[in-house]
């Protein structure tokens, strides 16, 4: 596709939803649509002439320029990139775009169809964070809650080191809902999941695991008083009254603590271990 014919063709090619970049044996661009413009940030007449390469991240170039060589030998179409792998194209301000390309003969010439994977990207990743947290507060889920500490079990148990599990269960939440509404109620419950999560280590997870049920995980502990002392101190800020439209609102909060391995080897019996603490606290009405 010499460069006249690029001229009479390229209408067709300037509205395809992506990029399109034409380039010949010698590796010199001879034409770039519209979208190849947004998506590498060059303007059309700084790509045409150049090496194609000008589009690879820098360590890839020389390893690019031989497999073009060996792509216009073979002459069949080639697929780059895609759901499976990571095909980075380089951007004229040197950031790298996650991209398919799809690499066509076209007489003399190459034809490279590059679709932009970086929504895509976006969106997977907001579907994963989307099925691990709790879509009201944001916090961990169950699933992910015990997915964590099962792994901090195995990290606890190579490291012979102490790991901390906290049931919590609101004291009243019941109450709000009944007098204000559902609506109060969800009010609440976002802004205790940000006190929950406020004042964590790096390794530490905030969850709701349902309802007015939360938990927090937390490695490498010291002591059961160290917790005990820690959870006392989280407790008393998160317990500050809450100011939900114009109403003060006050929730209390109930904690049991179960240490690995004094209190359980395994998941299971960890949870079952805090859950009867917090439930006997919660009838003694006491920390």
């Amino acid at each position: 596709m010499h460069a006249g014919k690029v001229a009479r063709e390229h209408q067709l090619l300037e509205w395809m939803p992506d990029a399109v970049v034409v380039s010949d044996r010698d590796g010199k661009i001879a034409y770039a649509n519209r979208r190849a413009e947004r998506l590498t940030g060059y303007r059309r007449k700084e790509l045409i002439g150049r090496k194609i390469e000008v589009l690879i991240p820098t360590g890839l170039r020389s390893a690019h320029a031989r497999d073009r060589r060996g792509f216009y030998a073979r002459g069949v179409a080639r697929l780059m990139g895609g759901l499976d792998s990571d095909f980075r194209l380089r951007r004229k301000d040197g950031r790298g775009v996650s991209v398919e390309i799809s690499l066509g003969p076209a007489g003399d010439d190459t034809v490279a169809v590059i679709r932009d994977f970086t929504e895509r990207h976006r969106l997977e990743a907001a579907l994963e964070h989307r099925a691990l947290h709790d879509p009201l507060t944001e916090l961990a889920n169950r699933t992910l809650f015990f997915d964590r500490l099962r792994q901090s079990i195995h990290a606890a148990r190579r490291d012979r080191s102490q790991l901390g599990v906290v049931m919590l269960d609101l004291d009243g939440f019941k109450g709000i809902n009944d007098a204000f509404g559902h609506a109060v109620g969800d009010d609440v419950l976002k802004e205790l999941g940000a006190r929950m999560s406020k004042g964590l280590r790096a390794t530490d997870t905030a969850a709701r695991l349902g309802g007015d049920e939360f938990a927090w995980l937390l490695p490498g502990v010291k002591s059961r008083d160290g917790v005990r002392r820690t959870v006392r101190k989280r407790l008393a800020a998160i317990e500050e009254p809450l100011k939900v439209g114009r109403r003060k609102l006050a929730v209390g909060v109930s904690a049991g603590i179960a240490l690995y391995p004094e209190d359980g080897g395994d998941a299971d019996t960890l949870m079952r271990h805090a859950d009867a603490a917090m439930y006997s606290i919660k009838r003694r009405g006491a920390r």
